[in-house]
């Protein structure tokens, strides 16, 4: 017996187990929920796990090979759950009716889909418009008009239901509603199931975004057997890079999306592709806070971790601003910077090393002592847990310094012997294991700097004096040329400098930011302070 492509949507397990023993020819369900459930879901009942699955079987499968089936069933809807949990943020309606309202929608003859359809916030905003514009509009045209995509089953019949009612108050009955629904929202993945040939007008949404390293297994697999690897870092760049595929010429995407794809490293390939054919019509920054509704796994009133914008691409020559590997960032102002020196030109911005877990190479001075380490072979180190209120405490840690050309003395051995199992198996050194995971021996520590830590509420730099050694990452920054670290020191702390980080870095929670070295670098230095006064814009004010 042949099976082909079946899809088993949202049935208790009991009842997909039946379907694939009745397709087998076997009748020992009883048993095979028993055996199944005894080894993997003990707590639960078969009646209370639905699934959502896709099985694909050739010739007459014996029990063994039915039951392995019947758990990559249990197993593939586990991650579709997992999925949605980590997913699941609802648009708020008005957010939804700006992004239609931006769309040239609805219009003769085109189609509309949303790609992760959630509960139908968009579908049924964008079904509202079509039948004021239509109210006499056939079962195949708003079917073939309106359409959306959703993995999770439950997700799916809450759009189903809310366009049911949409199709009831505009006179179907409850039966024809129920019927049509059915072909409107297509329980689904569109990743890996959509049509891949272009089929829409209008994508209207707010697509999944969670890094491909945060995926269930089973489904990071398939994605990455089938998507291009520049879609990879994330669901959401997979997602963006579908729709525009999907799209028929003149085609328009409308997006609530995570700011990241805008601006990241991870997603320049991403903006080039698209960018060959699609530009940016509209970037408007938006308040996590109310830009959507029921954040699933998170308590009454927390907002999601997300800096979201709403975002429009349109044909490229149809629009001003360029879709390429250059970040873009929604609140930034480049022009009111133009002629100014960047920060990479007048000082020297380097990560400060980790040396691994503290206790390993990084002690304290009790353990220093009892080691028997000599005083000359410690550094004093510093990290931000030293910053307080923006004043830097005196150091309480040392780090042990070491050299690629010989071994330490044997007292600094027995302790690196003694602790070095606790430093990341990755990080581990096979030769020369007297070398920490980042070396500092050549860094030159005879003057001071300035230390501004990666995760920060503000630009504000803390002086560093010579001869102690910022670790873990903070981002260092020394004087070059010219500028000494006074004048450095008064670059980063004007207003001008302040914010042009805050349009740049990378949003974090409770208003906290992502500094990296090479955001840095590019930070306008304002030319009054460097004393490049005749560099200054026509206009401006240092």
């Amino acid at each position: 017996m042949k099976f082909t492509r079946t899809a088993y949507t949202s049935l208790p397990l009991s009842k997909v187990l039946a379907e694939l023993v009745n397709d087998a020819g076997l009748h020992d369900l009883p048993t095979m929920n028993r055996e199944l459930y005894s080894r993997r879901h003990r707590e639960e009942r078969p009646d209370q796990v639905r699934v959502t699955v896709i099985v694909e079987r050739v010739g007459s499968p014996s029990k063994k090979s039915l039951m392995s089936q019947a758990e990559l069933v249990i197993d593939r809807a586990a991650a579709i759950e997992r999925l949605h949990e980590a997913t699941a943020f609802y648009t708020a309606e008005p957010v939804v009716h700006q992004l239609l309202a931006m769309l040239n929608w609805p219009a003769a003859g085109r189609r509309l889909v949303d790609s992760s359809c959630g509960d139908g916030a968009f579908l049924g905003a964008a079904l509202e418009l079509l039948l004021e514009r239509h109210p006499a509009a056939s079962d195949d045209l708003i079917a073939r008009c309106v359409q959306g995509w959703e993995i999770h089953y439950f997700a799916a019949a809450e759009a189903r239901e809310r366009l049911a009612r949409i199709l009831a108050r505009h006179g179907r009955t409850v039966e024809a509603a129920a019927r049509l629904v059915q072909r409107m929202v297509v329980l689904g993945d569109f990743l890996t199931e959509a049509p891949s040939e272009p089929t829409w007008d209008c994508v209207a949404g707010n697509p999944p975004f969670l890094r491909y390293s945060n995926l269930p297994a089973i489904l990071r697999a398939e994605y990455e057997a089938e998507l291009p690897d520049y879609s990879q870092g994330d669901m959401l760049h997979s997602f963006i890079d579908r729709c525009t595929a999907t799209l028929r010429p003149g085609g328009e995407i409308a997006l609530v999306s995570s700011d990241r794809w805008l601006f990241t490293q991870s997603a320049a390939q991403l903006r080039e592709v698209i960018g060959r054919r699609m530009g940016i019509h509209h970037l408007e920054r938006l308040d996590c806070t109310s830009a959507f509704y029921r954040p699933k796994n998170r308590r009454a009133g927390q907002p999601p971790r997300i800096h979201p914008v709403a975002v429009v691409l349109c044909e490229a020559h149809l629009c001003e601003r360029a879709l390429t590997r250059a970040p873009i960032y929604p609140e930034a102002d480049d022009a009111a910077f133009i002629g100014w020196s960047k920060l990479a030109d007048v000082a020297q911005a380097r990560l400060a090393p980790w040396l691994g877990p503290h206790g390993i190479f990084v002690i304290d001075a009790a353990t220093a002592c009892a080691a028997g380490i000599a005083a000359d072979l410690l550094i004093p180190a510093i990290d931000t847990d030293n910053i307080r209120g923006g004043v830097l405490t005196a150091p309480t840690k040392f780090a042990i310094r070491t050299s690629r050309d010989r071994m330490p003395p044997a007292a600094v051995m027995r302790h690196l012997e003694a602790n070095l199992d606790r430093m990341p198996r990755t990080k581990q050194r096979t030769t020369m294991r007297w070398r920490p995971p980042e070396s500092f021996e050549r860094m030159d520590l005879s003057k001071p700097s300035l230390l501004i830590p990666r995760i920060a509420a503000s630009l504000r730099p803390v002086r560093v004096p010579a001869g102690i050694l910022p670790l873990d990452h903070g981002i260092s920054i020394v004087s070059a040329g010219a500028m000494d670290l006074d004048t450095l020191e008064r670059a980063l702390l004007r207003p001008e400098a302040e914010a042009w980080v805050r349009a740049r870095a990378p949003r974090l929670e409770n208003g906290y930011f992502s500094l990296t070295t090479t955001l840095l670098r590019e930070l306008p230095i304002c030319p009054e302070i460097s004393g490049c006064s005749s560099l200054a814009p026509r206009g401006s004010k240092c």
